[in-house]
Formats: structure tokens, C-alpha cells, sequence
């Protein structure tokens, strides 16, 4: 589908926004639940993407909205350049531009990965680097919604360009705790040591999160391969945040599909997060991002346009759609041979990230209603849910473990006991009900993204 058209997708997921929002309350408050991420205290796989130059970026607001409906939970920011002086002091102007960032980011329910560059200050010596991170981590108290990487890629990179010592990365961490002591921290490890020896490292020196950034191979993106690698980052029973994957031109990267099997792969592996990272973020100053985005069709706008799963079901007769007449607030047939918006539903994981095989999803109609099980099941199935609940939540089987691609023959079940199966009555052509206790032909669906 043409750009034209993929803004139009977009904006249709933009007017549901008003019923999203409420619903899902997410991105407020982060925090950690074992080796994962929560938000609002519940578990979730956390999307970001590539902002560095967020500080300096045209449209701040535009952009987060932008991304907001797209799907994404947050972006990566480096606000170092402006916000440090040599001196371990803050520049005014630069905190001031830093917190309207968060602030745009927090109306928007968005998270922000603040990572700090202390080789993009010239003569910043390490004591006064923490000096600075310190006196940044009291100055944003107040939100609820960031985590701090101490330094990028810490053992190359730090003060006068050379790696941050790992005695400095902990007194920092320990630093920033005794400011705000629910502050997530972490420090970011290159491919120069292995998956073992990060998580080696963020335990000893008693960081939040592994965050890595895996070597850019050609299979990068390969499910085996990056079991192995958030197996190893877990080992310390901390998150893993793939927070640097590899990015165009480098090889196996040309095409979105890379990317959406290597973080439907991340959230499979047991990842607590993963960042799309484009260079496109790198200077915001004189476009929008979302126009930087739509000037590479592969892989970025292709990519970014399908974190949100917009897809039609259709029935096991081949021939007819599911369809939420007049697109939410009434009834759910399966009567329909030519689909259009009332026949696309936003198929969102609870969890976050793509659907895989059982989790638990919600259906949202174009007019922002959710696909209902009226009384948890055993009646006909409607689209009046104004929220995510019991009745709106139903698990999605395809069958093989992984991800829900297009073309995947799936099954729909309630998520609460006693299961009923969503069933188009004789596979199409009519009713669609949520009253079989057991599936068979006519309770299984082809799914088929919108693109």
C-alpha cells in the first residue's frame, strides 16, 4: 500500500485515540515486575524507537503523537549536548527544553529512555559527569515515566571519549538511587563483550536492566539467535532491553519484515523491550519525523506502520468478513465480501508488542469500540465495549508458538472461564456468537494485515 494510503491507515488508529487512552492508562508509571517491565503495575513488552535528536526535534508534540499512534510505548532521547556543562553543571535552557520533551511524552502516556553521552562534552571528566546526572536525576523527580542509561555503549564510549569505568558506572547508579530511589538505571554494553558478560556487569554494579546493543550480523533477526542472547541477558534475573538493534544499510535490513520478526522474536525470547533504531532520528531539525519515516519506505515507514496489527478476519468459507456494523456500538456479523474500515480491527496485545500465539488481545472497531463476549460468552458476540475488560479480552491461538503474521488461520476463545470459542454460524454469511466450547471449522478465521 502507498504512503498515501498508510497515513490514512494511521489515521483512522488517531481518531480511536480518545477510547485508547483511557483504556489502556499506560505509560505513566514504569517500573520493574521481576525480569519484565510494568506499567501502571502491569507487565508489558515495551516498543521503543530512535529519537536522539528529540532535543533539538521541530515538532516535538507532532512527533510523539505521531508515534503514540503508531503503536509505539516510547522513544530513546540523548539530551546530553545541551543539558551538561564541563563542569558537572546544567545548562537552563537545555533542562528546561528536557522537560518539556518529558512533558509532551507524559500527556501522551509515552515512556523515554534518557541515555547520556558524556563524549558529546568537551573537557567532562567523569566526577563532573556524575555530577550532572545526579543533579538531572533531581530535577525530574517528578516523572514517572523515564529510565536512565548512565552512558551509551559504556565500555567503549564515555568522559574524553574513553570507556566509563565500571567503579564510576556504579558510584553514578548509586548516586542517582540515593536521589530518587525508584529511578530505573541501567548502562548500555556494545557487542565488544558478549550477552554473559553484560549481565555480569549490570549485576555487579547494581543496575535495574541489561541493556545491550547485539553485534549487526546478518542474522540478526533469527529467533535461535536471539534466544541465546536475552537468555544470557536474564541470567541475572533482570529485564533485557535490546535497546540498539541493527539499523539500514547494515546487512539483512533492507526490508521491514527483518524487523518485525526480530521483535516479535525479542518478545517471544522473554526480552523486557526492544528499540526500532533508525537513523532517521539522529537530526529532527528540520522535518518531522514522521515525514523523515515516510521518505524510506523500506524498511522504516513499512516497519512503523505495522507495530499497530490492523486486520480483517476472514471466515472459513473463503468468502465473507467479519464486520462491526457502523463500525462499533451494535452488532458482529460475518456477512460482508467486500471489506472496508467496519471490517479492520486494531488487534492489540495486553502485554505489548505483536500478538503471539495465546495471548491474550483485544479488537478494537474503527469508530474505537472493542469486540464483546456479552457475559464473558455463550451469546452473541457485539461490539459495545467502550473498554478493555474481561468481556473484551480473548486469547488468539494460531497454533505454532510464534508470532500472528497475515494469512494465519487463528482461533478466537475468551479469556475467562468457562472458554467459548468465537464462531461464525455455517463459516460465514451470518451471525458470529462466542458459544462453542470446542472449535472446529467454523470457529477458526484467516487473518489478513492491512498494509
Amino acid at each position: 500500500m502507498g504512503i498515501g494510503r498508510r497515513l490514512t491507515a494511521l489515521l483512522f488508529v488517531a481518531s480511536a485515540a480518545v477510547f485508547l487512552l483511557p483504556a489502556r492508562a499506560s505509560a505513566q508509571r514504569l517500573s520493574i515486575d521481576g525480569d519484565q517491565f510494568a506499567i501502571d503495575g502491569s507487565r508489558r513488552f515495551l516498543t521503543f524507537i530512535t529519537y536522539f535528536d528529540g532535543m533539538n526535534a521541530l515538532d516535538v508534540a507532532g512527533d510523539l503523537q505521531f508515534l503514540r499512534d503508531a503503536g509505539f510505548d516510547g522513544v530513546r532521547l540523548w539530551p546530553t549536548r545541551e543539558l551538561v556543562r564541563a563542569d558537572g553543571s546544567l545548562d537552563p535552557d537545555g533542562l528546561s527544553r528536557l522537560q518539556f520533551v518529558l512533558d509532551r511524552a507524559r500527556e501522551r502516556r509515552m515512556l523515554v529512555d534518557v541515555t547520556f553521552t558524556a563524549e558529546h562534552v568537551a573537557g567532562l571528566d567523569a566526577a563532573h559527569f556524575q555530577t550532572a546526572i545526579v543533579a538531572t536525576a533531581r530535577a525530574l523527580t517528578a516523572y514517572d515515566n523515564i529510565l536512565f542509561d548512565i552512558q551509551n555503549e559504556r565500555d567503549v564510549y564515555g568522559p574524553f571519549g574513553r570507556p566509563l569505568a565500571q567503579p564510576d558506572v556504579a558510584s553514578i547508579a548509586a548516586a542517582i538511587k540515593a536521589v530518587h530511589t525508584q529511578r530505573i538505571v541501567t548502562a548500555s554494553i556494545t557487542p565488544n563483550l558478549s550477552a554473559d558478560a553484560a549481565a555480569r556487569f549490570t549485576a555487579d554494579t547494581r543496575l535495574d536492566v541489561t541493556a545491550y546493543h547485539d553485534d549487526r550480523v546478518p542474522n540478526w533477526y533469527e529467533r535461535g539467535r536471539l534466544q541465546a542472547i536475552v537468555d544470557a541477558m536474564r541470567a541475572n534475573g533482570r529485564p533485557a532491553y535490546l535497546q540498539e538493534p541493527t539499523r539500514f544499510p547494515f546487512p539483512s535490513t533492507d526490508r521491514a519484515d527483518y524487523f518485525i520478526q526480530a521483535r516479535a522474536n525479542a518478545k517471544q525470547a522473554g526480552a523486557a523491550a526492544w528499540c526500532f533504531h533508525t537513523e532517521l532520528g539522529f537530526d529532527l531539525r528540520n522535518a518531522h519525523f514522521r515525514d523523515l519515516l515516510a521518505s524510506r519506505v523500506e524498511p522504516e515507514w513499512n516497519f512503523v506502520t505495522s507495530v499497530l496489527m490492523r486486520a480483517r478476519l476472514r471466515t472459513s468459507d473463503g468468502v465473507h468478513y467479519v464486520v462491526a456494523e457502523g463500525g462499533g456500538g451494535s452488532a458482529v456479523l460475518a456477512d460482508r465480501v467486500n471489506p472496508g474500515e467496519w471490517e479492520t480491527f486494531v488487534v492489540a496485545a495486553l502485554d505489548g508488542g505483536p500478538p503471539l500465539d495465546r495471548d491474550r488481545v483485544s479488537l478494537r472497531t474503527s469508530n474505537g469500540r472493542y469486540l464483546q463476549a456479552a457475559g464473558g460468552g455463550g451469546n452473541a458476540m457485539a461490539a459495545a465495549g467502550a473498554a478493555e475488560g474481561p468481556w473484551e479480552t480473548f486469547a488468539i491461538e494460531n497454533g505454532n508458538g510464534g508470532a500472528v503474521r497475515d494469512g494465519d488461520v487463528v482461533r478466537l476463545r475468551t479469556a475467562v472461564d468457562p472458554r467459548w470459542y468465537v464462531s461464525a454460524d455455517r463459516g460465514g454469511g451470518g451471525a458470529v456468537n462466542a458459544n462453542r466450547q470446542s472449535p472446529g471449522p467454523w470457529e477458526t478465521f484467516t487473518i489478513l494485515v492491512v498494509k
